[in-house]
């Protein structure tokens, strides 16, 4: 995407998620991207060899969310 665009989050009725997208697709400056898209870009973008230990994650976790380290 150019520098110059801004990614939204918009929460539509479900029932009417289907029309709304199709709508949306009519526009030529409008990029429609599902979850699941998004989700597969960013794994597929993701480093493959963290050289992380599961303590390591554990330690992270417990400073993020408590403040301190295990």
């Amino acid at each position: 995407m150019p520098a110059t665009t801004a990614r939204i989050i918009l929460s539509v009725d479900k029932k009417k998620e289907k029309a709304f997208l199709e709508m949306l697709k009519l526009f030529d400056f409008v990029k429609v991207e599902s979850k699941e898209e998004l989700l597969h870009r960013f794994i597929g973008n993701a480093p493959q060899n963290v050289p992380l230990t599961e303590a390591d994650v554990v330690n992270e976790v417990m400073e993020h969310r408590y403040g301190k380290k295990q």
